[in-house]
């Protein structure tokens, strides 16, 4: 059980930077929601701190394999909100 949990931790990850990823490539931000994206951040990091204060190490890599690549995202969001698509 525990490697499916380490590998259901790399899936949430590789999600996020898949997204991240399509983000970078298209450069296209128009049908994502930067509230939504600001809520995962901030709810990702509070969670982490809270895994770090147990000592739940998947539960921690988890917050933090998630909270990076959605601050990218919303990062990117905010660089490329203005720009114009086909």
């Amino acid at each position: 059980m525990d490697v499916l949990a380490w590998v259901a931790v790399a899936a949430l990850s590789f999600s996020f930077w898949l997204q991240a990823w399509k983000i970078h490539k298209h450069k296209e931000v128009r049908d994502l929601s930067l509230t939504s994206y600001i809520l995962f951040t901030v709810a990702y990091a509070v969670l982490a701190y809270k895994a770090w204060d147990d000592e739940t190490w998947i539960f921690l890599v988890k917050q933090l394999g998630t909270l990076v690549p959605s601050a990218v995202i919303v990062y990117q969001i905010i660089v490329h909100r203005d720009d114009e698509w086909e």
